[in-house]
């Protein structure tokens, strides 16, 4: 799913929330957002990926448990992102 609740309502962001954490009992689910409380909520784990600015081509940069990645990340890159604080 490619930013599945962009532009969405706070409830029907809710219901497909709700809608993935369903799916996820029985379905591998990937979603790629950049709402990190959205990821916090309904993934098991994240991927966090950055760009090469000079040839514009995404690298992963981390990837852990949600928990692991957003308590305790182990890149600065990561840790940068999810406080706030990058470019």
């Amino acid at each position: 799913m490619d930013e599945p609740t962009a532009a969405l309502d706070p409830i029907s962001t809710g219901q497909v929330e709700d809608l993935i954490i369903e799916l996820k009992k029985n379905y591998t689910v990937v979603i790629v957002s950049h709402n990190m409380q959205q990821a916090g909520r309904v993934s098991d784990y994240t991927g966090f990926f950055s760009v090469l600015p000079d040839i514009m081509s995404g690298y992963l940069v981390e990837f852990g448990t949600t928990k692991q990645l957003f308590t305790n990340p182990k890149n600065e890159k990561t840790e940068a992102y999810i406080s706030g604080r990058s470019e």
